[in-house]
This record gives structure tokens, sequence and C-alpha cells, in this order.
């Protein structure tokens, strides 16, 4: 756990004094500054009580991808997983946003065959590879993207899956009221501190429920589920087992959790949100940039892992490469540079 002090002691998040954005990282162009990248940050123990903020740790976000592990723990918990016989890549493509990679395909494809169900039961809709070489691969074998291809894919496999093990209505996964969204409604609460029926939703680029709560209350969450809850554990040893399945050559998390995997668990989602966690809960980091855009936030999550002795300083290549601070055009030619300025 970082060696750091308290900022505050524990209250009600609704008791938190709002504040503005946080400056976080300096996009520059030649000699200008092109963007001020602005967000939030909470770092919690394994209690959920706050060790360091910037910007606003109570701001309101949802938690879209971030929350893969806690969504994939019912397919641990229901004996959905272990019952499939595939070992941990399953777990590790349930808690993914894959980038359609012909590895990360076959994991999920591998998933639903063994289930007995098809791709057609997906929900989730259909977009390219989300990686480009995977989706020219595609194209000049003569294929279509499908679902499968979708970076939730594998998340929806492992809920279909645990839908039939369970006995529960495979057409209607998607909905908040069913037992499956229920459930996973019930862990993200408990361990955020939180009721789950006053928990707001709203509806993830893939269809699902995508449960919103403020910034501290989401790295509560992290903690406590990496502390207490054993299903999620087993996510985040999956994950760590196999990087390249959460994301992809070109992925940050990939190349975080196979530096760091041993130590902890990390997984971004859409609008700029990340998280990271201890494998033991002992601390958890929520970052969220103000404007819902990626840029700068590898740089400035990797940033915030090293101030706080997380990471060493002189990063491994794949993650240094990952975290890169360098902009090049379209042609390979260096640009500019995302500087990340937080300090912690």
């Amino acid at each position: 756990m970082p060696t750091v002090p308290p900022t505050e002691e524990t209250q009600p998040l609704t008791t938190l004094t709002s504040s503005a954005p946080a400056l976080l990282a300096l996009v520059r162009r030649g000699p200008a500054v092109e963007m001020a990248v602005r967000g939030h940050l909470a770092l919690v123990d394994a209690s959920g009580r706050l060790l360091r903020s910037l910007g606003d740790p109570a701001v309101e976000t949802t938690l879209r991808s971030a929350s893969k592990p806690l969504q994939a723990a019912s397919f641990v918990e229901s004996g959905a997983a272990a019952a499939l016989g595939l070992g941990s890549e399953s777990v590790a493509i349930a808690s993914s946003s894959h980038h359609g990679e012909p590895a990360h395909v076959a994991a999920a494809r591998a998933l639903l065959a063994a289930a007995g169900l098809r791709e057609e039961q997906l929900r989730c809709g259909v977009h390219p590879p989300s990686d480009p070489e995977a989706a020219a691969q595609l194209y000049r074998a003569g294929g279509t993207p499908s679902q499968i291809h979708n970076n939730c894919s594998g998340k929806h496999s492992a809920m279909l899956a645990t839908c039939a093990r369970r006995g529960w209505s495979l057409d209607t996964y998607l909905e908040r009221q069913h037992p499956l969204q229920e459930e996973i409604a019930a862990r993200v609460a408990r361990h955020a501190g939180l009721e789950p029926e006053h928990l707001p939703y709203g509806t993830d680029g893939c269809g699902l429920p995508t449960f919103v709560m403020p910034l501290q209350a989401f790295a509560r969450a992290l903690a406590s589920a990496a502390a207490s809850d054993p299903a999620v554990r087993e996510c985040q040893a999956a994950m760590a087992e196999h990087p390249f399945l959460i994301g992809g050559t070109t992925s940050y998390d990939t190349a975080l959790l196979a530096a760091a995997g041993d130590r902890l668990t990390a997984k971004s989602g859409a609008a700029a949100l990340f998280g990271a966690v201890a494998r033991d809960g002992s601390w958890a980091l929520a970052l969220k940039l103000e404007s819902g855009a990626p840029t700068g936030l590898p740089q400035i999550a990797t940033r915030a892992l090293q101030q706080l002795d997380l990471l060493p300083g002189e990063l491994p290549p794949a993650l240094a490469e990952a975290a890169d601070p360098r902009l090049h055009n379209w042609v390979g030619r260096e640009v500019g540079s995302v500087e990340a300025c937080l300090q912690l």
C-alpha cells in the first residue's frame, strides 16, 4: 500500500467539498500548449478512506468497462467458468475490452462453444476489430465484422454462459431487471458502500447497464472487492496471467498488466475512466478525465503510479512504449508531446 498520509478523515461521500478539475497534463505541439488535460483522482485504502485526491473525488462517473472484473465475477461465482473447462483464459476474456485480434476472437468463440451457445445470441452489436491490423486482415480475407469482434464480446459470452448455468433467460440478459444484472448491481453496490436500489445507471455502448457513482466510491468498490471477494480475485489472477486477452497489441491495460499484474490490476473504460487496485485490496486508484477523451490517460496514470511508488521510475520497454509521451503524425514524424504534470 502507498505510504502516504490521508488528506482527510473518512466521511460520507455526499459531504465532500466539490472542487474544480485538476490540471493533469499538457499536450504540446511545437512551441504551443495545444490542450490542457484536466480531471479528477481518488486514492483510497481498503476501507475506502481517502488517502489522496486531485480535483473532486466525489465527481459522478459512469463505470463503463473499468468495472468489467466486477461484472465477470458472476461468471466465476456461478460455477460456469469452472464447468466449461477452459481454464483461466475464459475468465480473462470475460474481463476484457479486447481489440478483436485473432486470439481474442478465438477465446470468445471457445467460450460460447463450450457453453453450447451461438454467436447470434450475443446482443453486444457489431463493430470492426479495434486493432487496425486485425481489421485489415479480416477485410483482406473477405470477411465482415460480426458481434464476436465487438470489444465486449467476451463479457457478453460469459454472461450468456452464466445465465445458461443458472437457468435464467438468455434473451433478456441485457435488461437491468434481469437476475444477472441484479446480482451484478448488488455486488458493485456492496463493495462501493451504496444501496443497489439507489444505484443510478445508464446504458453502455454494448447495451448493458453501466452504473453511476462518485469516483471515490468506485475506488472503494475496487479495493473492497480485491480484499474480500474470491470471485473478483480469480478475475484479477486471470487478467495477470493473460494480459494480452484484456486489451491487445496496442493496449495500455495489457502493457500495465504484463509489467505489474502480479502486484496490481488495472482496467480502463470509455469516457476516460481508469481504475487500478492492489491485488490484495490495500489501495485503489480511480482516475477520470474531464473531457471524456483518452488523450493523456496512459501518461497520467503511469505518472500517478510512479509517484506513489507503485511503478518503477524506469519502465519496462513495453509499458514505456504504451505510455510514450511523444506525439507522431501519420507519416511517423514527432510533432508534439504529452506532459503529465500532476503532483500527488
